[in-house]
């Protein structure tokens, strides 16, 4: 014995790790996703548009293919002379198959907006004008005859709904098909943005397609609150 003992030394610990911050939740990242989209959604405005394809060549004519195209936008505006324009549309453009791009660009020429909570707008020749491309084919629709509801939805957005039976002529190849028969159907929510509207406007009168504006409108009727909102909303009461 030397008189003194040896101390044994504490043992080291470990560096204390900084507080970490908590990951979010998926539910909480799916939550914030979905709200940011539905953001978006309400400053395009958005709807669906069905295609059925009428034969009037066969006795017995197949069951109606229905396509179905969502919006990607939906704007209304009223220009110089009041009247009322609705213009929607959807594009697609596929990364890996470039010469799939589609679009899809309709366009309404409509009486005065409603005064009141909602109107009717029937349809002639010269309300609707519509185009579709895909890769190298263009189909043009003209409207022939239907109705378009429309009723407000706030201060700056209508909501509505149309039925139109339209003429539908595609360019291919060898030129412009002979006329065929679509029915539209369509529900829609459009926040107002001219600008955006009359280039969607200016691309369905393209080429050739301009409205006739020297034939009348075919009309409108104002409808009370809850069968305009019925009809806006596809009853068929």
């Amino acid at each position: 014995m030397t008189g003194f003992s040896k101390k044994r030394s504490a043992p080291l610990r470990p560096p204390r790790k900084p507080p970490s911050t908590p990951r979010p939740s998926r539910r909480a990242a799916l939550f914030t996703s979905a709200a940011a989209l539905a953001c978006c959604v309400g400053c395009r405005g958005g709807g669906e548009v069905d295609f059925i394809f009428l034969s009037y060549r066969s006795i017995d004519p197949p069951a109606p293919a229905v396509t179905t195209v969502e919006l990607d936008g939906c704007y209304w505006w009223v220009d110089e002379d009041r009247h009322l324009w609705i213009a929607m549309e959807r594009e697609i453009r596929p990364v890996l198959v470039p010469f799939a791009h589609f679009t899809f660009q309709l366009s309404l020429e409509l009486e005065k907006p409603p005064a009141g909570p909602a109107r009717n707008y029937e349809i002639g020749d010269r309300e609707l004008r519509a185009v579709v491309r895909l890769g190298p084919t263009e189909s043009r629709f003209t409207s022939r005859l239907g109705i378009v509801a429309v009723y407000r939805d706030g201060p700056d957005r209508l909501r509505g709904s149309l039925r139109i039976e339209a003429s539908r002529e595609v360019y291919a190849v060898f030129g412009w098909t002979q006329p065929s028969r679509m029915l539209m159907l369509a529900r829609f929510s459009a926040v107002r943005d001219p600008e955006r509207g009359r280039l969607i406007a200016a691309a369905t009168e393209a080429n050739g397609w301009q409205r006739d504006h020297t034939q009348p409108s075919a009309g409108a009727t104002v409808v009370p609150l809850a069968e305009g909102a019925l009809r806006a909303e596809g009853s068929d009461q």
